[in-house]
């Protein structure tokens, strides 16, 4: 249980970097509709959560036939800790709409970020018989089976939803910080060095590759990384929990 409790936390600190993204490229039928999401996300961006939720609900108001629509705002719900409340808008949509990808992807990372692995993996599954290509939910599968300890599956999903998405930031480093999780640093970095690099990536990369760097012996660089942004020992009782949780991976600098 001390197992499962460290990965939720570290899945919520620095995994769940997909989260935003699940069908945030549709396209929204009226331009009112339209408005209202990009309103939503531009203030979720900028850390205004209540107005964020607002524009989201009211979309979702007005077209509750629309599951990515729907989708959105349950996962904007859950990333501002509102679980049971998505659950709520997840299920009313899923009644009308019970094998939509987007809304049972929802669903599975909701199920993630209480904990509870094993259903969300039967989610993502589910998604993923009738349409194996689906790269959320591959991502999302990558995510439960690491939280289940089964690294090597998890790190196949990631790579099985990077060949379909290669430019896909989130799931490259979720494959990162599962190869991290089962002792590998170096390959680790070998992703998160260049994923660091590109333009418009997020901050939790950097966090991500300064866990890594410390996690390789390299804790100086580790630091530097993350000056500013949090104190040594933050990052020090991560890398102790990351080696406590995989005490049998020889590999593991």
């Amino acid at each position: 249980m001390r197992h499962r409790a460290f990965l939720a936390a570290l899945f919520g600190a620095v995994l769940f970097s997909a989260c935003a993204t699940g069908g945030d490229g549709a396209a929204v039928r009226e331009p009112d509709g339209a408005s209202r999401l990009r309103v939503a996300a531009a203030a979720e961006a900028s850390g205004q959560t209540d107005i964020a939720l607002s524009m989201y609900g009211a979309a979702a108001a007005a077209e509750p036939d629309r599951a990515e629509v729907q989708a959105r705002f349950a996962g904007a719900l859950a990333r501002s800790g509102n679980l049971v409340q998505a659950e709520e808008v997840l299920n009313r949509a899923l009644a009308r709409r019970p094998e939509d990808p987007a809304l049972l992807s929802q669903l599975g990372r909701l199920r993630l970020r209480t904990g509870a692995a094993e259903p969300a993996m039967a989610v993502f599954d589910r998604v993923l018989a009738r349409a194996p290509r689906d790269v959320a939910a591959l991502d999302g599968r990558g995510m439960a089976l690491d939280m289940l300890g089964r690294h090597a599956e998890a790190q196949a999903s990631y790579r099985a939803g990077i060949a379909l998405a290669p430019e896909n930031m989130a799931i490259a480093n979720n494959l990162a910080m599962s190869l991290l999780l089962s002792g590998r640093p170096a390959e680790a970095l070998l992703i998160l060095e260049p994923l660091a690099r590109r333009p418009g990536a997020p901050a939790r990369v950097a966090t991500n590759l300064a866990v890594a760097r410390a996690a390789a012996g390299d804790p100086v660089g580790g630091r530097a990384l993350l000056a500013g942004q949090a104190g040594e020992a933050d990052l020090d009782a991560i890398v102790t929990n990351l080696g406590a949780s995989q005490p049998s991976q020889p590999g593991r600098s």
